[in-house]
């Protein structure tokens, strides 16, 4: 009985199937059936759709049935709409996603691929950005170059949704990837250190921020041991803006940085050969002040990509966040 069942559940299906796909013959044929294996299925109202039908549109029983000499050219025509319902159901697109797709890989600038100006906040481009991305995601868009679209609108967002990073490209209207090769003439800011910067998130080390507060509460203010502190620095700042000079190091090996370095936190860098042993010792200040950089650098680097994650996290469209695991490891370090 139970095999008659199932046997009757799958007939239905395929009447639906056949039905949806306007074969009413082979609808009419699974749903009976299926009523005849299990007459407590709710068909009736299937079949009542096929009667109403066939009274606009003629069943081919009802047509002459032609001669043995034309049924090569009727297998061609009953075949035609079979395969029109196949490209059918394989289009799972509309026209106003194939448009906005195009739309998206057409444009350059990330402030006219999320559709903003530039004077636009941080808040203004997260929702155009969870706007857009709803629109082109992979999973939600399947037609033709979605994912470079949203490849596209992710990378917008990923720019100017930070100050630093958005900053940059109104100036020089080119993407810094985050992963770059920084010069190490920038200026270091003040008072970026990891834990205040850190502190915003919700696994910060509390240890770190009380040293900070600390060091911060004995500066004072700025006086004359300051300024000596500040005199290295200042000279490398002032070397490395000279004309001809090339950064310090990088981040990531690639020619010529050839030589890994690494700080006391673990950070690798890379510098251009064994001569900056030479020129900066590792008990001098310069090279502390460089290393303190590094750090500085690679924790800012660490910080945008978690800021990423979390929100990409809170759409739903990744579980993990490597970067802000790393982020945690490195505060742990200090």
């Amino acid at each position: 009985m139970d095999g008659n069942k199932d046997d009757a559940l799958k007939s239905l299906k395929i009447g639906k199937e056949a039905l949806e796909s306007g074969d009413r013959n082979r609808a009419l044929k699974f749903l009976n059936k299926a009523r005849r294996l299990d007459p407590t299925l709710p068909i009736d109202d299937l079949l009542s759709t096929i009667d109403s039908d066939a009274g606009d549109h003629p069943t081919a029983a009802a047509e002459p049935r032609p001669n043995q000499s034309d049924q090569p050219s009727i297998r061609r025509r009953t075949a035609a709409p079979a395969q029109g319902t196949s490209l059918s159901s394989a289009t799972s697109y509309s026209e106003e996603q194939v448009l906005i797709v195009r739309e998206i890989k057409r444009k350059k600038n990330y402030y006219d691929i999320l559709g903003l100006e530039k004077n636009c906040t941080v808040d203004d481009v997260r929702k155009s950005y969870r706007k857009l991305s709803l629109k082109v995601h992979p999973d939600k868009n399947k037609a033709p170059g979605a994912e470079e679209a949203f490849k596209s609108v992710s990378k917008a967002f990923q720019c100017l949704s930070n100050e630093e990073s958005k900053r940059k490209y109104d100036l020089s209207g080119e993407d810094e990837i985050v992963y770059e090769r920084r010069a190490a003439a920038r200026p270091a800011a003040r008072g970026m250190a990891p834990a205040a910067n850190f502190g915003g998130f919700s696994f910060g080390g509390p240890g770190m921020a009380r040293r900070q507060a600390a060091a911060d509460n004995g500066s004072g203010g700025f006086n004359f041991r300051a300024l000596i502190q500040l005199l290295p620095v200042l000279l490398i700042l002032l070397l490395n803006f000279l004309p001809s000079s090339d950064p310090v190091y990088t981040l990531q090996q690639n020619y010529p940085y050839e030589h890994r370095l690494t700080t006391p936190k673990g950070v690798n860098y890379y510098v251009k050969s064994t001569k900056f042993e030479e020129d900066y010792p590792s008990d001098s200040r310069e090279r502390v002040t460089i290393e303190e950089r590094v750090e500085r650098e690679y924790f800012g680097i660490l910080r945008q990509n978690c800021q990423f994650e979390i929100q990409r996290r809170q759409w739903g469209y990744i579980r993990e966040t490597p970067h802000c695991d790393m982020l945690r490891k490195f505060d742990l370090v200090h």
